[in-house]
């Protein structure tokens, strides 16, 4: 009997979740750009997720929002952005997009970024080491 209670509580919350997801919207928000040298698109909002695609500074990204059907909020969190970038529909750190075009390295040196040769192998390394890189102040005493 209580297996039987388990199994109908998992099978209505599935149903629940299912329904939940059939009532948002992805809404294109605006077109950012990326502000670090090199940035990933993640399969899910996480940095240890899969990696999709690599981009670099300045590409234009399109941001999306989940939208619920029934009412006007927002369902999605500030720090990962819903986005697509090329055929790649995916997430990226919200702190690596900024609403302007930054002024990138590789747009102030071009000769220097070229003679690089970078591969796609190499921004993917880059991208993924910086995308791992923990930034701001240490909360350690």
């Amino acid at each position: 009997m209580k297996a039987l209670a388990i199994a109908l509580s998992i099978l209505l919350l599935s149903i629940s979740t299912f329904a939940q997801g059939q009532d948002q919207k992805k809404v294109l928000d605006k077109v950012m750009y990326v502000n670090q040298l090199f940035a990933q698109v993640h399969k899910n909002p996480s940095k240890h997720s899969i990696y999709l695609t690599t981009t670099e500074c300045g590409h234009p990204v399109k941001v999306y929002k989940l939208v619920s059907k029934s009412n006007a909020r927002v369902l999605f969190n500030r720090t990962w952005k819903i986005v697509k970038v090329g055929s790649y529909d995916g997430y990226m750190n919200g702190d690596y997009l900024s609403s302007t075009k930054p002024k990138c390295f590789q747009d102030k040196y071009p000769k220097f970024f070229d003679s690089l040769d970078l591969e796609i192998t190499d921004m993917f390394y880059w991208g993924k080491l910086y995308d791992q890189y923990v930034t701001g102040q240490s909360r350690a005493n």
